[in-house]
């Protein structure tokens, strides 16, 4: 099984779609039709959740006059936030078939088809024509991706020149990880944490110049705190969840925001 297999399979498991429609019914909502906010951001499996999406959606300007590109986009929480929130128009790419079908079906549930649409398939290969977006998003996906010079260049071919790609992943802020599981991996051959210089050398490489970064360290504790405290979110189990809490305190890994703008 290769690289890219394995990783839709470690998501790839569980009936996400019945899950995710518990949540809204119970909370007294009907599955059939129902709002976003009724997912409770059980959609959104990063640290942070919704309000870290928002924050990154501002800060890389994202409107309603922006055409989207998100980059791993999972069950579609990300995409349906931003059309929801924003005014944006989405299109989600995503390894995991399960995850696709279930994006599809929860995102005509909440009526958003008309502005968000998603495709099965690798971000390393994109199914798009040159200059096709405004923006792209990429969110706690590149650490499954080894070739993250790859997916920069694929991306910076699918934006128009000005275009903003907003980078929000788990980056490696020294030493060797050692404690698996982690939400992303359930050993270290499908994890490729690398420190943020080596996210903007890839950039500039693909021709994206560096606008800003951040990192949201103490959030991202207190987001994972509050989530063990509560159970943790849909499909991440506690040791996994347990094990990112302790390289985040002890400054080994740490949630980090890049944005960069295509020349």
């Amino acid at each position: 099984m290769g690289t890219e297999e394995s990783v839709a399979a470690h998501y790839g498991r569980g009936n996400v779609e019945k899950q995710l429609l518990d949540i809204v019914e119970a909370g007294g909502g009907n599955p059939e039709a129902f709002a976003p906010a009724k997912l409770h951001g059980a959609d959104q499996l990063h640290v942070g959740g919704a309000d870290a999406t928002t924050r990154v959606a501002t800060r890389a300007g994202i409107s309603h006059a922006t055409r989207v590109l998100d980059l791993g986009s999972g069950m579609g929480g990300v995409a349906r936030h931003l059309a929801q929130e924003f005014g944006a128009t989405v299109h989600g790419v995503d390894l995991t078939p399960e995850f696709v079908a279930a994006a599809r079906s929860i995102t005509e549930r909440t009526g958003l088809s008309g502005q968000v649409t998603f495709s099965a398939g690798s971000i390393l290969a994109l199914p798009f024509g040159d200059s096709d977006f405004d923006a792209a998003i990429m969110v706690h996906v590149g650490m499954n991706i080894q070739d993250k010079d790859k997916v920069f260049a694929e991306t910076a071919r699918v934006l128009r020149p000005g275009g903003v790609l907003a980078v929000y992943d788990i980056m490696l802020m020294g030493g060797d990880v050692e404690q698996y599981p982690l939400p992303w991996a359930a050993t270290a051959a499908t994890s490729f944490l690398q420190p943020p210089l080596a996210y903007t050398d890839a950039l500039a490489q693909a021709g994206f110049l560096v606008d800003q970064e951040a990192k949201p360290l103490a959030e991202g504790i207190a987001f994972l705190e509050n989530a063990l405290a509560s159970g943790g979110p849909l499909g991440v189990e506690a040791p996994a969840l347990t094990n990112l809490l302790a390289a985040f305190r002890s400054g080994l890994l740490a949630p980090v925001e890049i944005y960069a703008r295509l020349l």
